[in-house]
């Protein structure tokens, strides 16, 4: 009798179980439905954004080597052209080595030479929070390296300006600061500082981590500033 009264047991405990599953199941089962549909929905389009992700990002690499090939084989507009829509791309990457490319062209000594327009285009990396932090450097090297050419008059509150732009560029952890203390030191010279642009140029022509031509482009210049000053104190002697 005993085990025919654990066995009733038993199967009440059953039966109120799946009572109670069935329950659950007609409160919560559409919710919990819906939640795993919407689960593999996002994950759905998680990866098919991923996928186009991936061939827009094959797309822009193709235009941007076919771009190349034209600037290689001179043929400068239709270089251009490719360059300035891929610049328009939503691919961060791809849109700012074609605006360093345009402003490359734009420099150039050929029909389609436009310094003007190759300065806004620095300008807009500099200025733009989406250019990666070393790219706004190198945008504000090369911008004050045309700049500085196109001064014709050494108006010392533009030199000024130029200097102050630099000076980020210029810190010891910065990725071009090589470059941007050979323009400083040629910012001291237009300024008359002679002695100031020459320790500059030292401190370039000695520093290991430089760059072989830039190195050996100080040391001429330091040798040259040397004999220039020591022309002058002759003089003044």
């Amino acid at each position: 009798m005993s085990n025919n009264f654990e066995q009733f047991v038993q199967e009440v405990e059953s039966d109120l179980r799946q009572e109670k599953f069935e329950q659950l199941w007609k409160k919560y089962g559409k919710s919990i439905v819906i939640g795993f549909a919407v689960i593999i929905g996002l994950s759905a389009a998680f990866n098919f954004w991923q996928h186009h992700q991936a061939k827009q990002r094959d797309i822009i690499s193709q235009q941007f080597v076919s771009a190349q090939t034209l600037l290689f084989n001179k043929n400068i507009g239709d270089a251009l052209s490719a360059m300035e829509g891929i610049s328009k791309s939503s691919h961060r990457s791809y849109s700012t080595l074609a605006k360093f490319n345009m402003a490359a062209i734009l420099r150039q000594e050929t029909g389609h030479k436009d310094l003007n327009r190759a300065e806004e285009i620095y300008k807009d990396l500099m200025g733009s929070s989406s250019t990666e932090h070393m790219f706004r450097e190198l945008a504000t090297v090369l911008y004050v390296s045309l700049h500085l050419d196109r001064l014709k008059n050494d108006n010392a509150e533009e030199l000024k300006k130029l200097e102050k732009l630099l000076e980020p560029c210029a810190k010891e952890a910065a990725p071009y600061r090589h470059l941007a203390l050979e323009l400083k030191a040629i910012l001291e010279l237009r300024q008359n500082n002679h002695a100031k642009a020459a320790e500059i140029f030292v401190s370039i022509a000695q520093d290991p981590k430089c760059p072989k031509d830039l190195q050996t482009r100080s040391q001429v210049m330091t040798q040259n500033l040397a004999s220039q000053m020591a022309e002058q104190a002759q003089k003044g002697n």
